[in-house]
């Protein structure tokens, strides 16, 4: 296995070691398969058709984000936001156990490097999100386990489970010599306060989208 993506196959790297995925073809990113829990996109998009304030957030993240160049903020919290940089599926699964850690302990700097670096209102969002639970209830990310993950020369899917269920995967993208969210996903990110979170508040019946209760 090697680190470097190779255009002409798919490389895996493993996660969690309690979950194997294996895929054949190249991966190609798409929001159906996103890891926000038993709630689908489908639902999502219906819940936000259904509330014209979450549409309106939602229109403005995907066209307000700035996208482009590598930046890296300072993690003092300890979390290891050079990872982006590293190319391949080992990058992938290492980028998203960074995620997780950012959640478990609520920094939202280190977050938003790690997954949208051009969005000069994601800390700001991302902080609020992540006051809203205690520091117990942020731990419980680390009930995600975090699979094999597979990569293209452009993208990577890394499968997420909860109690031994598959649960959607973290679709990355490889742009500017590093990992990240795309937009379109990324703004559903930011909506359900977190990656690793939005799958916790859905599993406690909790799940939100720009802080209004979806319903079960």
């Amino acid at each position: 296995m090697t680190d470097q993506p190779d255009p002409r196959g798919d490389q895996t790297a493993r996660g969690d070691r309690n979950i194997t995925f294996q895929a054949k073809g190249n991966i190609r990113t798409t929001r159906s398969n996103f890891a926000l829990g038993d709630i689908n996109i489908t639902k999502i998009k219906t819940s936000v058709r259904s509330h014209p304030v979450i549409s309106l957030t939602a229109a403005a993240v995907v066209v307000g984000a700035a996208w482009g160049g590598v930046h890296y903020a300072t993690a003092e919290s300890g979390v290891d936001v050079s990872v982006v940089g590293e190319p391949g599926a080992a990058g992938a699964v290492r980028t998203a156990e960074e995620i997780r850690v950012a959640e478990r302990i609520g920094d939202a700097a280190s977050w938003c490097t790690l997954v949208a670096p051009g969005d000069a209102g994601c800390e700001k969002s991302l902080s609020g999100a992540f006051a809203g639970r205690s520091p117990e209830y942020r731990r419980k990310v680390d009930a995600v386990t975090i699979g094999e993950a597979t990569a293209s020369a452009t993208a990577a899917q890394v499968p997420l489970s909860w109690g031994g269920k598959k649960e959607g995967t973290i679709p990355l993208e490889w742009s500017g010599g590093r990992w990240q969210l795309g937009a379109s996903d990324y703004a559903l990110v930011k909506l359900g306060g977190g990656v690793f979170l939005s799958l916790v508040d859905s599993k406690e019946g909790n799940l939100k989208l720009g802080g209004i209760p979806i319903p079960s």
